[in-house]
């Protein structure tokens, strides 16, 4: 005689099943809306913040570019007047003031200059090796002594002879100012020798303690 079996019904209800495996419910997502007035104002406060350091910043670091481009054009115009003499064995190669690129004016430095070498095949005439043109507004440009003309002997050295130069005895040496004044002032120096020399701190020049520049 066989055992009774027992029967499990192949009808179930889901209230018995798991929680796991009871139909999930859609979950109800929240809005998403744009800025709040408050959210718009604190940006609007940060990115004034922040553009209140950069523009200070960058207008500064374009004066800087600026003034070393100026600074920059009359040192090589200065040794272009040196090397000229040197190579054509002349006195004839001096920089001067012009406000015109064409000839020597005695205006202000910063109006512009001329670099002039000797031309051998018509002495009386110098031929113009560079012209610099006006310096921007609000830019000054002066020689410590008021030489509006320097020129150079055939080994490189300053011509300092008699009528060459307003002070024989003082140094030919450059003070470029700008909107920002003194303290941003650069200052570069011409030895007897012919060399170049600027001072490598703003607002300085080349004596030994440097002394505090003025503009203009």
């Amino acid at each position: 005689m066989q055992n009774p079996v027992n029967h499990v019904s192949l009808h179930w209800h889901p209230t018995t099943l798991p929680p796991t495996h009871r139909a999930a419910r859609p979950e109800r997502r929240r809005a998403t809306g744009g800025f709040t007035l408050i959210e718009l104002l604190v940006t609007i406060v940060v990115l004034s913040i922040l553009l209140g350091l950069a523009v200070p910043a960058f207008r500064s670091l374009m004066q800087n570019d600026q003034q070393w481009v100026q600074t920059n054009d009359l040192i090589l115009s200065l040794n272009a007047a040196r090397s000229e003499a040197i190579k054509n064995d002349t006195t004839g190669a001096q920089i001067c003031t012009s406000s015109d690129g064409v000839a020597c004016t005695g205006t202000p430095w910063n109006q512009g200059w001329i670099v002039l070498g000797a031309d051998p095949a018509n002495p009386q005439n110098p031929k113009r090796l560079q012209v610099v043109g006006p310096l921007p507004a609000g830019t000054t440009l002066t020689e410590v002594s008021d030489n509006r003309s320097i020129t150079f002997l055939s080994n490189g050295a300053l011509n300092t002879a008699p009528g060459a130069l307003v002070n024989q005895a003082g140094p030919v040496a450059f003070k470029m100012c700008d909107v920002r004044g003194a303290a941003f002032a650069r200052y570069l120096q011409v030895t007897l020798m012919g060399r170049v020399v600027a001072a490598p701190t703003a607002g300085q020049d080349l004596s030994s303690p440097p002394v505090p520049l003025t503009c203009p």
